[in-house]
């Protein structure tokens, strides 16, 4: 595969996620109207939200290694197999989780130690968005499985299907037009929901006229515990780094709680903008999982090791320039979501912060993806775990305690997480370790 086949296979996957991350964006712009509070409760419920994604990241994590390899022996036969265990499995993760989440939505907004407005805000957003959290599960396994088996352009449709309608529906309930009434932040969750339901629709209704590369056949639904063990153990890695990340996330908003409702509000809207330059990041992290797990499952190592560092030489480019871009338009875009000049002004020293950091995210993410696409998800577990625990956490809360730095050189302490974690998958990936990783 040379390098115009890593765009080929690159690109899709980045419009589908910029698909999503219009709609973010769309969502904090609307909300945005509501006031800092509303914002800052919609961040924080979020966060949430993406735990409940970090608890169902298993299946598609397992998932991602065990069919590329086979589309790469030719073993159709397990490729579906392993799709069908990876939605049950999803589906039972997703269910623990929403039940375990869903009695505690005020609790676990008020542990940041917000004003009581951001608590109504943010418990009221995620109460709602829980009941998406099943069929997100159905809509990532099979987007994952289309993915590693070479079908980028699927995912994308139905992510630009499912986003036409979340704008749409976020008009119609947010401000409450058409007749309906005005939900403003339960409208925004509610219309999450149902572009999400939207999406798996548009997958079920493919699957079932055999129009995918992955078939209903004739393969049974019955929980195969030596499949689902193989998913398990090879997800649960890649499912507790996403975990431990966004807990960390949870954990540094925390940090930044008596900075005041402005901070949190403009943090998670320039987090939101940012997200952007993180589409070239997904979409080569995704091209790099999906080429080395075909190749390494077609006995070709050397052309995976290849195409892992052309993919992160590609990844580290696009996504600088992007980046580089969003810095320079920060005052303009931050404007787009609130007038608060206080908001504002703070989110453009985010965007301008992790923007210095994004040619180390672009590393993380290209490598990440190249080693999670080998089967290795032990390590990139404990390199985000050193990197949040030790820096993100660690220096923020040091710099924000004890040296009572502003909230400015607090964010900074996110460059060097990224920066080390960097450096780690360098180092990872050279030494071919990943190469003899059975799955």
């Amino acid at each position: 595969m040379d390098s115009l086949g890593i765009w080929a296979l690159a690109w899709p996957t980045m419009a589908s996620m910029g698909a999503g991350t219009v709609v973010r964006f769309t969502d904090f712009a609307m909300v945005g109207s509501l006031g800092p509070a509303a914002l800052a409760g919609v961040g924080l419920g979020g966060q949430f939200t993406w735990l409940l994604e970090a608890i169902g990241a298993v299946a598609p994590a397992g998932l991602a290694a065990i069919l590329a390899r086979a589309v790469g022996r030719g073993d159709w036969s397990l490729a579906n197999a392993s799709f069908r265990q990876a939605q049950i499995l999803g589906v039972l993760l997703s269910f623990i989780g929403c039940a375990l989440l869903i009695p505690f939505t005020a609790e676990a907004i008020s542990l940041f130690g917000v004003e009581d407005d951001v608590v109504r805000f943010g418990s009221d957003y995620l109460w709602w968005r829980i009941w998406g959290a099943l069929p997100l599960s159905v809509a990532i396994v099979f987007g994952t499985a289309l993915r590693a088996s070479g079908d980028v352009r699927t995912p994308l449709w139905a992510s630009v299907i499912a986003a036409v309608v979340n704008v749409f529906l976020n008009w119609v309930l947010i401000y409450g037009n058409l007749g309906f009434p005005a939900l403003g932040v339960v409208g925004a969750a509610i219309a999450s929901n149902l572009a999400i339901t939207c999406m798996v629709a548009i997958f079920l209704w493919l699957w079932a006229k055999r129009a995918l590369a992955i078939r209903p056949g004739t393969g049974s639904w019955r929980p195969d515990r030596v499949l689902l063990g193989k998913l398990v153990r090879i997800g649960t890695p890649a499912g507790l780094e996403s975990g431990i990340f966004q807990v960390g996330l949870l954990a540094f908003q925390r940090i930044l709680s008596p900075f005041g409702t402005e901070a949190i509000a403009a943090y998670n809207v320039g987090a939101t903008i940012l997200s952007f330059s993180f589409i070239p990041g997904v979409g080569f992290a995704t091209a790099a999982a999906t080429l080395i797990g075909q190749r390494l499952g077609a006995g070709q190592d050397e052309l995976a090791t290849r195409d892992g560092w052309r993919s992160t030489i590609a990844c580290v480019v696009a996504m600088s320039a992007f980046g580089l871009f969003l810095m320079l338009c920060a005052r303009p875009i931050a404007g787009i979501f609130t007038s608060d000049p206080v908001v504002i002004a703070l989110t453009i020293d985010v965007i301008w912060i992790l923007g210095a950091a994004h040619p180390f995210m672009a590393v993380e993410f290209a490598l990440g993806g190249a080693l999670r696409g080998a089967g290795d998800t032990i390590f990139p577990m404990a390199t985000v775990f050193t990197g949040l625990l030790c820096l993100r956490l660690g220096l923020a809360f040091a710099l924000a305690t004890v040296f009572h730095a502003s909230v400015q050189i607090v964010w900074c302490a996110l460059i060097a997480d990224y920066l080390v974690k960097s450096l780690m998958f360098i180092a990872r990936f050279r030494s071919g370790k990943w190469r003899r990783i059975a799955v």
